[in-house]
C-alpha cells in the first residue's frame, strides 16, 4: 500500500467548494463590497463520523498575528456556507482527542492558509495528518505457552522504569496484556519511550526485561515482539528501527532470542592459538537448527551434520548432535594446516527455523607462514621478504622455504620479531611463476603451505608487427591515433620516394598475426642525389636535417621485472655492399645484420647523428656507456633466407646492478653500417613477435 493512500485512510478533509466569479444570489450568501464567501463540505473518510470530535477553527491572519474569528466542535456544526471579509486566512482542523496515552484515540491535526478575494469564493483543503505515535506489543504464542498467567508489558513515557510513579500517574503510561496498539502523544522536550516486561515461568520463575526506545517520533509505527527463549531465566533481546513513512510494513521493533554458542571452558572474546590441541564450542536453540556454518580464510564450512557428510567433514572439525536444538563443534589444531598464518577470524552462523540467528567471531593467531603481498617483492631486483607467524618460540631453527616448480626448495632463515612474526628475504624471485611456500620449525613443515602467482613482465608494446598505419604516404609501424613505440626511417626516405620499412603479409610460421615487418635496404635519391639508406626498426624517434637523419634510440619503459632475453623470429639477406664500401673500414664484403637491446636509465634518449661519427657506437660500448644497466646484441653477416626464431641473452652489468632502469631501446636492420651510409641495396629482412623473456 503506498503512503499516499495511508494519508488518505488516516485524513479528514476540510473542502471549500470552489464557484464562479460572481456569488450565488441563491446560495443565501449575503453580498457586501467587501465581502468573499466559502461553502464547507466535509469529506469525511469511513472511520470518521459525525459523532467523532472534530474541531475546526477559522483565523484571520495579519503579518505575524492570527485572530479566531470562527470555531466548530462538531461536524453537524459546521454551516454550509460563510462569508468573510477579504484577506488572509487560516484554518485549522483536529480529528479525536489528545489524550497522552490511550488505547481508543488517534489524534489527527492539519492546517493550511487561504486567501478570501471580494466578490469572490476561495478553496482550501486541509489533510489532517495523524500526530499520536502508535506502540503495538505483540507477544508471540510462545509467550501463552511457557509463561504462567498475569505477564504484562506496560510502555511509559519517561527513560526509566519507576513502577511508583507510574502507579501514582506521574509518569503516563500504558500497560499490554495482550497484543494490541496503543497510541501516544509525547509530551514537549520529551523523546524516549521506556518498556518494561514482567512474567513468571513455572520452573525458571520470574523474568524481567526491559529498554528504552529513543528519538521517538509521531505518525511511526513501533513493534515490541516478545518471544519466549529457553536461555534461563529467558533470554529477551531487541533491535529497533523507525519506519516513518507509515507505509504497511513488517514489525519495525522486534526481540528476537537468537541461537548461542559459548566456549566449552575458555573465554570466545580471548584470542585463540591455532596450536592448543582442540576447542570445543557449545550451540544451542530455542528451536530446530537449521545452518551452521564456519568460515575462515575465505573458506565457508557447512557444519551440520547432515550436510557434513555430503561436503566431506574438513581435516580437524568435528561436530556432535546432541538434539534438534544441540551441538557441540570441535576444533583440532590440525584444522589449521588448512588455514594461511598470522592473525584470522574464525566466523560462525547459526539460524534456527523460527527466525532466530546469530553470528559469532573468534580471533585466533595461526602458527604458519602468512599470504604474500604485491608489495612484498620487487621483480626487477628479485627480492621477496616472507612473513610468518610461530608460536612455538622453542623451535630448534625457523626458516622459510620456497619454490617455483614444486620440487626444488631453496630454504632462508628467518628472523624474530614482534608479537611472534618473523621475517625472510629470498632472492631470485621472478616475473610469471607459481611459487610455493611454509614455515619450517627445525626440520618440520609447519601450518599451510601457500602458494603465489607473480604477474607477468611487461611486453613491448606492437611487439607482434600487427598494428600499421599510413599518412602522407608514410607507412608508421603503429595503429592510427596510437602513442608510437616504434619507429623507422621512412619519414626520411619518403622525400626521395622510398619506404625502407612496412608492413608484409610474409609472417613466421605458427603466428596467429597477420603481418610482419619487411626492412629493405636502398639508395633514396631525388633528381639523381641521394644516400644509401638501411632498412630499419626501432625504438625511439627520427628527424631530418637535409639528406641527414638523427635517430634518438630509447623510449620510457616501465619495466615490472627484469627481463633475461629477447626473442623473435626473422629471415633477413645480406647482399654484397655496393654503396660507401670500406668506410667504416671492415664494411666490405657482405653486409651486417645487426639486432641490439639496451636498457638504461637514460633522462634524454640517445641521439646518433648521421653527420657526426662521434654519436656513432658498437655493440663492444654498450659495456661501459653511461647509464647503460643491460644489454643484449646480434651480429649476423650470412644470410639466412627460411624463417627462424633466434634469442639473445641479456647481460646485466655488475656495476649498475642497483640501479633500476627508465628507457628501453631495440633496434633491427639488415645494413649494420648504415650510420655511415654504407651497405647493399640487396640486403633485406622481415622480423615478427618480438618478446621479453622473463
Amino acid at each position: 500500500m503506498t503512503m499516499k493512500k495511508i494519508f488518505a485512510l488516516l485524513s479528514v478533509v476540510l473542502a471549500v467548494v470552489a464557484c464562479s466569479k460572481d456569488i450565488d444570489t441563491n446560495s443565501g450568501v449575503e453580498s457586501a463590497t467587501k465581502m468573499g464567501a466559502m461553502r464547507f463540505a466535509l469529506a469525511a473518510q469511513s472511520d470518521v463520523t459525525a459523532d467523532d470530535t472534530v474541531v475546526i477553527k477559522i483565523y484571520k491572519v495579519e503579518g505575524e498575528d492570527e485572530s479566531l474569528i470562527r470555531s466548530y466542535d462538531a461536524v453537524n456544526d459546521v454551516p454550509d456556507h460563510l462569508s468573510l471579509l477579504a484577506g488572509n486566512y487560516r484554518a485549522k482542523v483536529q480529528v479525536g482527542e489528545r489524550h497522552a496515552v490511550s488505547f481508543d484515540t488517534k489524534y489527527y491535526y492539519g492546517e493550511s492558509d487561504f486567501e478570501v478575494t471580494a466578490g469572490e469564493v476561495a478553496s482550501v483543503t486541509v489533510d489532517c495528518k495523524l500526530q499520536s505515535t502508535i506502540v503495538a506489543v505483540n507477544y508471540d504464542a510462545t509467550v501463552a505457552e511457557k509463561l504462567s498467567e498475569g505477564y504484562f508489558t506496560t510502555v511509559a513515557i519517561a527513560e526509566s522504569y519507576d513502577k511508583a510513579a507510574i502507579a501514582t500517574g506521574d509518569v503516563l503510561s500504558l500497560t499490554y496484556e495482550e497484543s494490541k496498539d496503543g497510541y501516544v502523544m509525547m509530551p514537549e522536550g520529551q523523546t524516549s519511550l521506556y518498556w518494561h516486561f514482567e512474567g513468571t515461568h513455572p520452573v525458571e520463575g520470574d523474568i524481567v526485561k526491559e529498554g528504552l526506545i529513543e528519538n521517538v517520533k509521531s505518525a511511526a509505527r513501533y513493534t515490541i515482539t516478545l518471544k519466549y527463549s529457553k536461555d534461563a531465566p529467558g533470554n529477551l533481546e531487541f533491535e529497533a528501527t523507525v519506519d516513518e513513512t507509515m507505509e504497511e510494513h513488517e514489525d519495525v521493533i522486534i526481540f528476537s532470542p537468537d541461537p548461542t554458542i559459548l566456549g566449552d571452558g575458555f573465554d570466545m572474546t580471548e584470542q585463540q592459538q591455532s596450536t592448543t590441541p582442540s576447542r570445543t564450542f557449545n550451540v544451542a536453540s530455542l528451536a530446530a537448527i537449521n545452518k551452521m556454518t564456519m568460515t575462515v580464510d575465505g573458506t565457508e564450512y557447512d557444519l551440520l551434520v547432515n550436510t557434513l557428510a555430503e561436503a566431506g567433514t574438513p581435516e580437524g572439525i568435528t561436530v556432535q548432535k546432541i538434539d534438534e536444538l544441540t551441538y557441540k563443534v570441535t576444533i583440532a589444531n590440525t584444522f589449521f594446516t588448512q588455514v594461511a598464518g598470522g592473525e584470522q577470524v574464525l566466523s560462525f552462523h547459526i539460524e534456527d527455523v523460527d527466525g532466530g540467528k546469530v553470528t559469532k567471531e573468534i580471533n585466533y593467531l595461526v602458527e604458519g607462514v602468512m599470504p604474500l603481498a604485491t608489495s612484498d617483492y620487487d621483480l626487477w631486483f628479485g627480492n621477496v621478504t616472507f612473513k610468518a607467524t610461530v608460536i612455538n618460540t622453542s623451535a630448534s631453527s625457523v626458516k622459510i622455504a620456497y619454490s617455483a616448480d614444486g620440487a626444488t626448495w631453496t630454504e632462508v632463515e628467518a628472523v624474530a620479531g614482534d608479537g611472534g612474526t618473523y621475517t625472510a628475504t629470498g632472492a631470485d624471485f621472478a616475473a610469471e611463476k607459481n611459487y610455493s611456500y611454509k614455515l619450517v620449525l627445525g626440520s618440520v613443515d609447519t601450518g599451510k603451505t601457500l602458494t603465489h602467482q607473480t604477474a607477468a613482465g611487461a611486453q613491448i608494446p606492437n611487439g607482434d608487427m600487427e598494428s600499421w598505419s599510413t599518412s602522407g604516404g608514410i607507412v608508421y609501424p603503429y595503429a592510427e591515433g596510437a602513442s608510437p613505440f616504434w619507429l623507422t626511417g621512412n619519414e626520411g626516405a619518403n622525400k626521395a620516394g622510398a619506404t625502407l620499412t612496412q608492413s608484409s603479409t610474409d609472417v613466421r610460421p605458427g603466428t596467429t598475426g597477420q603481418y610482419s615487418a619487411h626492412l629493405k635496404s636502398q639508395f633514396a635519391s631525388v633528381f639523381g642525389i641521394g644516400k644509401f639508406a638501411a632498412g630499419n626498426l626501432f625504438v625511439g624517434t627520427f628527424s631530418m636535417s637535409g639528406l641527414d637523419g638523427t635517430v634518438n634510440f630509447g623510449r620510457d619503459f616501465k619495466f615490472t621485472a627484469k627481463p633475461k632475453s629477447l626473442s623473435f623470429w626473422m629471415k633477413h639477406n645480406e647482399g654484397t655492399i655496393d654503396k660507401g664500401a670500406g668506410t667504416p673500414a671492415e664494411a666490405t664484403g657482405t653486409d651486417k645484420a645487426t639486432i641490439m637491446l639496451i636498457i638504461t636509465n637514460w633522462d634524454t634518449p640517445y641521439a646518433v647523428n648521421t653527420k657526426d661519427q662521434s654519436t656513432f657506437f658498437t655493440m663492444a660500448d654498450l659495456e661501459t656507456m653511461e647509464g647503460v644497466i643491460g644489454y643484449a646484441s646480434l651480429e649476423k653477416r650470412e644470410s639466412a633466407t627460411e624463417w627462424a626464431e633466434y634469442t639473445i641473452d641479456i647481460t646485466y652489468r655488475e656495476d649498475m646492478k642497483n640501479v633500476k632502469p627508465k628507457k628501453l631501446v631495440v633496434s633491427f636492420t639488415p645494413s649494420g653500417f648504415g650510420d655511415y651510409f654504407t651497405g647493399s641495396t640487396e640486403s633485406w629482412m622481415y622480423v615478427d613477435d618480438i618478446v621479453l623473456n622473463y
